[in-house]
C-alpha cells in the first residue's frame, strides 16, 4: 500500500505547489488522485497472453510524454467534477494534472522495477535503483510536508513552504539512494575482483523498508552471484553462486521464445537458469534474480518454465510460474539481514563470503571454543 500512497503524496505535493494558490485545498486531493492515475495500467495484466503485467505496466501511462497528452483531458474532467460552477480557471486544473502525471514516472524511475519513459515508441526500461518500491522513509518525509500543508492551508504561503520542504527532503533522499547504490556497486566490483572472480557486470538493488541493505547480482562467465550487501557490514557481503548451464537446444529454445525474450528484457538481463531432470525428461526454469532477496535459496520470486521430453521436444507451452509468498523463515532471514546479520558463509547452505571475513569468523569461533574449554566445570 505504500507505493500508491507515495504516488498520491507526490501528486498532492506537486499539485499543491503549482495550483494551490488558485484551487486552495482542493489541489491536494485532486493532485493525489491524478498522481495515482498512471498505475491504472495494472488492469492490462491479462493482456499479452497474461504477460501484460510485465510488458504494459509502467508502459505508455508512465511515459514522460503521457502527462502532456493526457493531462489536459484529465484536467478538464477535474474542472467539471471538482468545480461544477466553473469558477476556477481550467488552466490551473490542467497544470496540476500535467505535473502530477509527469512526476509519477520520474519517481518510479528511482526504483528497481523499471519504467518505460518513451513508450510506446521505445521499450527501453529505465531503473536507477535508488530506493525500493516500498520505502517508508521517503513516504514519511513527503507525507509530513503534505500533512502540514493540509493543516495550515488557510495560510497559503506557509502551506506552500511545507509542501516545498517535504518535496525537497524526499527528493534529496532519492538522490542519496542513487549515490549509495553507485558506491555499493563500486565496492562489490573491487571485492569480487580481489576474490579472483572475472566480473562482467554488477547490479545492486535496494530492498524493502530501508536504504542500507542492498541485494546484488554479479555476472561472471559461468555463474550468477546473488547476495546481500549491508552498510552495517560493508566489507563483508555474502552470496550464493548459481551455475549457468551450458547453452543447448532446449535452453536456446526457451530464451529465443517470446516469453524468454520478454523475461530477459524485463529483468534487464539479471536472470538465472536451472535445468533439472524429471521422470519424463527435463524442466528448464528462467527466474528474475532482481528480487531473489525474498528467498533463502537466492532464486527469483517469478519467472518462466518449460518442459521437454527425453528426445528434447517441448511438451506444452512455456508458462509463467507465479510469484510465491515468502515462507516465515524467509521473512525472518530478511529482517535479520536488515538488522545487519547477513547469512553466514556455510558450505551446507551454499552461502559464501569474502575470504577475509571467513577468516575473521573462524578466528572468532576458535576464540569462543577456547574460552568455553577454559571455563571450570560446574560454572
Amino acid at each position: 500500500l505504500l507505493e500508491p500512497l507515495s504516488q498520491a503524496l507526490l501528486g498532492a505535493a506537486t499539485g499543491g505547489l503549482v495550483a494551490g494558490r488558485t484551487l486552495g485545498r482542493r489541489a491536494l486531493g485532486s493532485g493525489a488522485l491524478a498522481g495515482m492515475a498512471p498505475d491504472l495500467d495494472i488492469l492490462l495484466g491479462p493482456l499479452e497472453s497474461g504477460y501484460g503485467e510485465w510488458l504494459d505496466h509502467r508502459g505508455t501511462t508512465h511515459a514522460l510524454g503521457f502527462g502532456f497528452v493526457a493531462g489536459p483531458a484529465l484536467g478538464w474532467l477535474f474542472w467539471r467534477w471538482r468545480d461544477p460552477g466553473l469558477q476556477t480557471p481550467i488552466g490551473a486544473w490542467i497544470a496540476l494534472c500535467v505535473v502530477a502525471l509527469v512526476t509519477h514516472p520520474l519517481l518510479d524511475g528511482f526504483t528497481p522495477y523499471g519504467t518505460q519513459f518513451f513508450a510506446p515508441f521505445s521499450r527501453v526500461r529505465f531503473a536507477w535503483n535508488g530506493v525500493a518500491i516500498v520505502d517508508p522513509i521517503y513516504t514519511t518525509l513527503l507525507g509530513a510536508g503534505v500533512g502540514l500543508a493540509a493543516w495550515r492551508f488557510a495560510d497559503v504561503a506557509r502551506a506552500r513552504r511545507a509542501l516545498a520542504g517535504g518535496l525537497a527532503l524526499s527528493t534529496a533522499y532519492l538522490f542519496v539512494g542513487l549515490l549509495t547504490n553507485a558506491w555499493v556497486v563500486d565496492q562489490l566490483e573491487r571485492r569480487f575482483e580481489a576474490e579472483g572472480f572475472e566480473v562482467r557486470r554488477v547490479r545492486a538493488y535496494p530492498t524493502i523498508f530501508q536504504p542500507w541493505l542492498r541485494h546484488f547480482v554479479v555476472h561472471t562467465p559461468e555463474r550468477r552471484l546473488v547476495g546481500f550487501h549491508s552498510l552495517l557490514r560493508a566489507s563483508c557481503p555474502t552470496w550464493k553462486a548459481h551455475a549457468m548451464p551450458s547453452m543447448n537446444p532446449r535452453i536456446a529454445d526457451v530464451l529465443s521464445s517470446f516469453e524468454g525474450r520478454l523475461l530477459t528484457w524485463f529483468s534487464d538481463g539479471d536472470f538465472g537458469l536451472v535445468e533439472s531432470r524429471t521422470p519424463s525428461g527435463t524442466l528448464i526454469r528462467v527466474d528474475d534474480l532482481r528480487y531473489a532477496w525474498s528467498s533463502s535459496d537466492g532464486r527469483g520470486m517469478w519467472g518462466i518454465e518449460a518442459r521437454y521430453d527425453r528426445d528434447g521436444n517441448r511438451r506444452g507451452a512455456i508458462t509463467r510460474f507465479a510469484a510465491r509468498d515468502p515462507a516465515d523463515r524467509d521473512v525472518t532471514r530478511l529482517w535479520r539481514a536488515i538488522l545487519g546479520e547477513l547469512p553466514a558463509a556455510d558450505a551446507r547452505t551454499g552461502w559464501h563470503g569474502p575470504s577475509a571475513c571467513e577468516g575473521d569468523a573462524l578466528e572468532l569461533a576458535h576464540r569462543n571454543d577456547s574460552a568455553r574449554s577454559n571455563v571450570p566445570p560446574g560454572t
